[in-house]
């Protein structure tokens, strides 16, 4: 069954770090049950309303118009960088640093979303095509869970982040972009 492979291939790449992985970790701080349910749903929802167009819309036009796809990995840079001057900057208060908004944002600009859907899910009209996206969803699920554990585990629980984790944070980020925008070249 060709499900297994896909979703070994679709973890692999979400298990990475990148964007939306590092808002994940820097969302747990404070975290509730609530909250992660909300950060998780997100996430799952911005992943799929990517991919799925893009398996079964997109595809055909941004590899005709490749400037379109330079503008959203410019697009996606331009955001990341904002995240990351904003962590930067950011006080040590009790207030939440990253924001559902923030994390829907960066997932929706996410280029992983853009090479699943191009690369490794089936086009919208195939039977397995149903069966790719569930099989998508939970992977989606799992690895942002391991994330937002990971974050747990390093921030533990406190509602401040401290001031080398946002630093760093903030750095990750900003190799982030730099990779998006000379991707994007």
């Amino acid at each position: 069954m060709y499900l297994l492979p896909f979703a070994a291939g679709v973890f692999a790449l979400l298990i990475l770090p990148g964007p939306t992985n590092a808002i994940l970790a820097m969302a747990s701080q404070g975290l509730t049950a609530g909250r992660a349910i909300m950060l998780l749903g997100t996430v799952a929802a911005a992943y799929l309303a990517i991919v799925v167009p893009v398996s079964g819309l997109a595809g055909p036009f941004l590899h005709q118009h490749p400037l379109v796809a330079q503008g959203i990995k410019l697009a996606s840079a331009a955001w990341v960088s904002y995240l990351a001057l904003r962590l930067w900057g950011a006080g040590s208060s009790p207030i939440e640093v990253v924001t559902v908004r923030q994390l829907a944002i960066t997932t929706l600009l996410n280029p992983k979303a853009l090479i699943i859907g191009l690369t490794m899910m089936p086009p919208a009209g195939d039977v397995s095509a149903t069966a790719a996206t569930a099989t998508l969803t939970f992977v989606v699920l799992f690895a942002s869970s391991i994330w937002l554990s990971t974050g747990r585990i390093v921030l533990g629980s406190e509602k401040q982040m401290p001031l080398l984790a946002r630093r760093c944070g903030s750095a990750t980020l900003l190799v982030f972009s730099a990779v998006l925008t000379l991707s994007a070249f």
